[in-house]
């Protein structure tokens, strides 16, 4: 099933452009793909946010319905890409692919842990360092997954997670290589304890005898300071 969006035509392009778009509330957006001239759109904020927001993310298959003046015409499509603001929450541009039911696409799919709360690494106090958040799959457009899942309820302290411990369904082929390293349990950080006072430190620390002053000569035995 696909989800219904609308979009239309944009002529003008450029930066200056592309920011006045976002300043009404629309999202630059382009198509390109299966036999298409790469096309210049526009689409509502709200609705890609409401597209996006589901349950399959940014890969779900979409019923692209592009408005050019009078005439409008519908393309299956998915998102390639979607760029957003590094810090804000603001769609900046996103990429719409053309797509055909029965030929395979090529998409980036993140990774997902499960098995985090039985853990044996992490209740023996280690963390999780992650090297890999996502790879690329090929499959038919609408067997792309919205997660692969990777289970790391017994791996312990010191042991890593690849590729080829991705929990895939068939149809699905993984590209990257299967020895890439997801994650590691590392172990966790010693706490520094105080480090002990040198003996030589301590030495200096001692009071010492104290010193004769320039220009003043020691009291004689038994004499008295004039």
């Amino acid at each position: 099933m696909e989800i219904k969006l609308k979009a239309v035509s944009r002529e003008s392009t450029g930066k200056g452009a592309a920011r006045k778009t976002r300043g009404e509330g629309l999202v630059p957006a382009v198509i390109y793909g299966h036999g298409i001239e790469p096309e210049t759109l526009q689409v509502r904020k709200e609705d890609l946010q409401e597209v996006i927001s589901g349950g399959a993310g940014t890969n779900v298959l979409i019923d692209l319905e592009i408005a050019r003046g009078k005439k409008k015409d519908n393309h299956l499509v998915m998102i390639k890409e979607l760029q957003k603001h590094p810090y804000r929450e603001k769609l900046l541009h996103v990429d719409f692919l053309k797509v055909a039911r029965d030929e395979k696409v090529t998409m980036k799919v993140p990774i997902a842990l499960v098995g985090e709360e039985d853990s044996v690494g992490l209740r023996a106090g280690g963390t999780v360092q992650h090297t890999l958040w996502e790879v690329e799959v090929e499959c038919l457009p609408g067997e792309v997954p919205d997660h692969l899942f990777v289970d790391i309820k017994d791996v312990q302290i010191g042991d890593h997670m690849s590729v080829s411990d991705l929990r895939t369904l068939p149809g699905i082929t993984i590209l990257a290589d299967a020895e890439d390293v997801i994650l590691s349990i590392i172990a966790p950080r010693l706490v520094a304890e105080e480090a002990e006072v040198p003996e030589e430190a301590a030495a200096l620390e001692e009071v010492a005898p104290a010193e004769e002053k320039p220009g003043e000569a020691a009291p004689a035995e038994g004499g008295k300071e004039e």
